[in-house]
């Protein structure tokens, strides 16, 4: 049949080629490996300070089972491979929730397969990288994507062979332990352990056992987040906050994607609010051409995807006190950080493909050709990325060697490592 090129040798080559691509973006993960941000000062900390407990310990209100497995995985290894194995593991984890989308389960959302694998190249080279590769902080995003590839998937679609079941069912409990803002699923999720019965119904299951404990999380341990604060009423809040998720959309999640994070950064310093209003209007009348013209089941796909995208970053906004950047055109939304922005990222690659079909290109192969090559400008644009301030590890290995000595003999010694980005320290206890 036309567009189908799947086989496993060939999901097995995709899976490797993003993994060798995301490393190319960020090559000095291999060339100065260190723990960045959460990943030392969080993670790798909490499960030097308490190896039996940790993998379950919320951070910021959140549970996090994927980096905290990763920080697991460090501590079995000599402490100065700790870098290398969080960097492989994210990158690998990274490359694999994309390289998910190439599944033949997922022809119910595009049938062609080349157009998919093409979507995956897109995803993985285009999208702003900035603090987020070879880093488990992020994986959340990426894990979310692959949570909602099989939440979603149509019976008839989802492999029969019962091995395949139990792996879905235990990725997806995983998923909704370690991407906490998930949440905005939960009403989708209870509607379709409700209304649908076999699989579907099994990973809606789990995923809301998952997000019950995610909710307990928020709700029992503290986290360090101020949301934003209305200063006139709640009313205006709310507008502030659909105001600045639909200018952080335009920008991070359609004009860097598209042309560039340099290009966004641009567009929002103009003196002039005509050409960002212009992106804007075009964005509207782009969806709303869609969802009246496109069938009834893909306008619900479409809704869905509306609804993830723009009720995660308006979350995101409004819980990290994030609203200031972007709450008028001329703003810092192209600064936006980039880990709010993969699923509005996603769902623009996904209007794409779904325009292509519309297109009178019949052959698969052009259509995958014609879809990296619209996001031709935003990969080169985005692809390389900056390297972290320079923290060497191996600076830190005997400190925490000495912190561990001290803490076996009894006299525990605490100790504060500066690591990437400044001002971040690793306090040890």
């Amino acid at each position: 049949m036309p567009g189908k090129y799947y086989t496993r040798a060939r999901f097995a080559l995709l899976f490797l080629l993003l993994a060798v691509l995301l490393l190319l973006r960020k090559p000095d993960l291999v060339t100065n490996p260190q723990l960045f941000a959460e990943d030392a000062s969080v993670f790798f900390r909490d499960q030097a300070a308490a190896p039996h407990a940790a993998l379950f310990y919320p951070y910021n209100g959140q549970f996090h089972l994927v980096p905290r497995l990763i920080a697991l995985a460090e501590s079995l290894l000599p402490l100065q491979a700790a870098p290398l194995v969080c960097s492989a593991a994210s990158i690998l984890i990274h490359a694999l929730c994309l390289s998910l989308f190439f599944l033949p389960w997922n022809r119910w959302l595009i049938p062609n397969d080349l157009l998919r694998a093409a979507a995956c190249l897109v995803l993985a080279t285009a999208l702003d990288g900035s603090e987020m590769i070879g880093f488990s902080g992020p994986l959340m995003w990426y894990l979310f994507l692959a949570g909602v590839m099989l939440l979603f998937c149509p019976e008839e679609h989802f492999p029969p062979a019962t091995g395949w079941r139990w792996t879905a069912i235990a990725a997806m409990l995983v998923i909704g332990m370690s991407a906490a803002p998930m949440l905005t699923l939960a009403p989708i999720a209870a509607w379709l352990v409700i209304k649908r019965r076999g699989m579907q119904h099994t990973l809606a299951l789990a995923l809301l056992a998952a997000l019950l404990v995610q909710a307990f999380g928020l709700l029992l341990s503290q986290h360090s987040d101020r949301p934003a604060q209305p200063l006139v009423g709640f009313v205006m809040l709310a507008w502030q906050v659909a105001a600045a998720t639909m200018v952080s959309w335009a920008y991070g999640g359609l004009v860097t994607p598209l042309a560039g994070k340099h290009a966004a950064l641009a567009l929002s310093k103009l003196l002039s609010i005509g050409p960002p209003l212009f992106v804007i209007i075009g964005l509207v009348v782009l969806v709303t051409w869609l969802l009246t013209t496109s069938p009834p089941r893909q306008r619900i796909r479409l809704l869905i995807g509306l609804y993830i995208a723009l009720a995660t970053l308006g979350s995101a906004l409004y819980t990290r006190n994030l609203v200031g950047l972007a709450v008028t055109l001329n703003s810092d939304a192209g600064a936006m950080p980039a880990r709010y922005l993969v699923l509005p990222g996603a769902l623009l690659v996904y209007i794409a493909c779904l325009i292509l079909q519309r297109l009178p290109l019949r052959d698969p192969r052009l259509q995958a050709i014609a879809l990296v090559l619209i996001f031709a400008a935003g990969t080169h644009a985005n692809f390389r990325q900056p390297p972290y301030p320079n923290f060497p590890w191996k600076a830190a290995v005997p400190r925490v060697l000495a912190w561990r000595a001290a803490r076996a003999a009894g006299r525990p010694k605490p100790v504060g490592i500066p690591i990437a980005p400044p001002p971040w320290t690793m306090d040890l206890p």
